[in-house]
């Protein structure tokens, strides 16, 4: 008779471990299209009576398999529209106003630490983004980005600000890269739009929001 000893953890772990490793190696080609979402609009009126509208629009994402063929690496491309407009007629003038876009981008389970059996790495996740600059009178657009990711938090990764001109401004964010390493499980990225004006009496805030999608 033949017994079977229970797999140890150490064992369950390398298993799981090879699992994700031929699941990254099985991975399709590149996308022929990525994937798009619906635009949105938020309007607020504030207490000095200016329509304030924070748009998202021309919003995509496209997921890639990493160059580096690891399953601790996620790689994609992101574009967003980010606009802000001002109408009516408020009681108090504005003194300024910015519009900001940009990405919110959380990790499920960070695996640099070393405890998970044959990873090494750093003491964190850390994702780049790596955005050419093409600034303009009024704008700050970040040519490269970079952040330290962890387990349970979400960190923002604003793509641009830029003060509006009169009554409205826009950033177009076309085909940035992002990538991000020691990140087993999903990554999550949602995007965000931000318009912020201030008056003699008030400083107001308006924001709309994309839905979640996994890299």
């Amino acid at each position: 008779m033949t017994l079977t000893r229970p797999m140890t953890a150490d064992a369950a772990l390398l298993c799981a471990v090879a699992a994700g490793t031929a699941t990254a190696h099985a991975a399709p080609a590149l996308k022929a299209q990525p994937d798009t979402f619906a635009d949105r609009s938020v309007t607020r009126t504030t207490d000095d009576g200016w329509r304030v509208t924070a748009t998202k629009s021309r919003e995509n994402i496209r997921s890639v398999p990493p160059l580096n063929a690891s399953p601790w690496t996620r790689e994609g491309f992101l574009s967003l529209r980010s606009a802000g407009t001002i109408t009516g007629a408020g009681s108090s003038p504005i003194n300024s106003g910015t519009v900001t876009g940009g990405f919110q981008i959380g990790c499920n389970t960070d695996v640099t630490s070393g405890a998970t059996v044959g990873i090494a790495g750093g003491p964190n996740a850390t994702l780049n983004i790596s955005y050419p600059p093409a600034l303009g009178v009024g704008a700050s657009i970040q040519p490269s980005i970079s952040s330290t990711l962890k387990p349970g938090t979400i960190t923002d990764i604003p793509l641009g600000s830029k003060k509006l001109a009169a009554d409205r401004g826009a950033i177009t964010a076309t085909g940035v890269h992002i990538k991000i390493d020691g990140c087993l499980g999903p990554v999550t990225l949602r995007s965000y739009v931000n318009v912020a004006i201030s008056t003699p009496l008030n400083d107001d805030t308006v924001n709309v929001y994309g839905q979640r999608h996994h890299l």
